[in-house]
């Protein structure tokens, strides 16, 4: 920029030289002397301006950059299902998922998050293939623009988790001790369950969190007494229906190493008329040394099912699961590479029923399920979380009926960054 400057000024005193010399009078060369000079001043002022607006830009750029952070977590299983009949049973591993997290400041009080997802390496050909709990597939999990107004008062708008549940919010795999999030989570919330929308957010003193949010709502069509609610998860671009969705989440952490959380979802999941689900959960986890409880209940409401196009549901579902661990790492061993290491031995039993009240067809014990897991997790240190647990399957279904899921042992290496 400034050897330009410099011969733009060069080339305005040759001409000025130039035109001086052809001048009538010392007046007139007076005059374009003055000329001459404000030219000068003139392209002086604009180089300095277009340098300190480019070294401002930079800096800006260079800032958000600098506050830009990656990261993101991962799970890889290796799963055996007990064979029993419904074509279920085998091993295989699975590459279960990798997702990668963006957060970039945009502005001292606008920030930005993202999730995107890798599921089953995300090749959709894996669909129903053992181990596999659904397709494989990329999708954005989150991206959504949070705005800081005050700590009581936030807003944010995007791309949202549903803040429903235990484990919803809460999903990497250094957060639970399963190999597998608890199927509670899986079919009557539908987690990782997100949507479009916006709502606000913000802390009221120092033991309560909220958020309300107002999204896209469910499509009751894709309900069913096998998977619980999870199918009705829409394409984040659609709505069947003109209403709106409303979900909120009330924390209390009323004593020191206890938590406690208030949740809800309601919205109508028909395409025609009107017929709301409603989603109520609850739960809390405490700690007393090295022992830890916790636990979840979630209950549902469907009104007007028949709106639904739906047979084999009815007005109700509910479930819970309560899980207990210990932590048994020696405080000798944690020295070294292992001074933030842990290891926890842990129980828990489900159970749920999601053909409750009144379905017209296909009414069976088969969809009342539990699950007994116990196993073991080890943390080299805090980011990474290796897994092993079996799990018990049971149901009430009746003679002639194939069980749902298996009986199944599964190895687990989870990680954060």
């Amino acid at each position: 920029m400034q050897k330009t400057v410099r011969s733009v000024i060069t080339a305005v005193l040759l001409l000025g030289a130039a035109t001086a010399s052809q001048a009538a009078s010392v007046e007139e060369l007076e005059k374009q002397v003055e000329e001459l000079a404000g030219q000068v001043r003139a392209i002086k002022a604009a180089a300095g301006t277009a340098v300190n607006s480019g070294a401002k830009d930079e800096g800006a750029v260079k800032k958000a950059l600098e506050q830009t952070r990656f990261g993101g977590y991962g799970e890889l299983d290796y799963i055996f299902k007990r064979e029993n009949g419904n074509g279920k049973g085998g091993n295989t591993f699975d590459p279960h998922r990798f997702v990668l997290y963006v957060n970039s400041p945009l502005a001292d009080w606008v920030t930005l998050n993202a999730e995107l997802e890798w599921e089953h390496g995300g090749d959709s050909s894996k669909k129903g293939t053992t181990g596999s709990n659904g397709s494989g597939e990329v999708a954005i999990e989150q991206a959504f623009l949070d705005f800081t107004i005050a700590r009581p008062f936030n807003i944010k708008a995007g791309v949202l988790l549903v803040p429903l549940g235990a484990i919803n919010l809460y999903h990497e795999p250094t957060n639970f001790n399963s190999t597998e999030r608890p199927e509670l989570d899986r079919f009557l919330i539908p987690g990782t369950w997100r949507e479009m929308g916006a709502g606000i957010h913000g802390a009221l003193g120092s033991r309560v969190n909220y958020e309300l949010l107002v999204m896209n709502g469910l499509d009751g069509s894709k309900f069913s007494a096998k998977d619980g609610i999870r199918g009705g998860r829409q394409d984040m671009d659609r709505d069947i229906n003109r209403n709106k969705a409303v979900a909120g989440r009330l924390e209390i952490r009323p004593a020191t190493n206890l938590y406690t959380n208030f949740s809800f979802y309601t919205g109508n999941s028909a395409k025609v008329g009107t017929a709301y689900t409603t989603v109520a959960a609850f739960d809390g986890r405490y700690s007393i040394g090295n022992f830890d409880i916790a636990g979840e209940y979630v209950h549902i409401y469907q009104d007007n099912p028949g709106y639904l196009g739906v047979t084999d549901i009815g007005n109700r579902m509910s479930g819970y699961w309560v899980e207990g661990a210990y932590h048994f790492m020696p405080k000798s061993l944690k020295k070294a590479k292992l001074a933030e290491s842990d290891a926890v031995v842990f129980a828990r039993y489900s159970e749920f029923d999601t053909q409750q009240g009144n379905a017209k067809t296909g009414v069976s014990g088969l969809y009342d399920r539990n699950y007994t897991t116990f196993g073991v997790v080890f943390k080299p240190v805090t980011t990474v979380a290796i897994k092993a647990d079996y799990q018990i399957y049971d149901d009430h279904r009746g003679a002639g009926e194939l069980p749902l899921d298996n009986d199944k042992f599964q190895l687990t290496l989870g990680f954060v960054f």
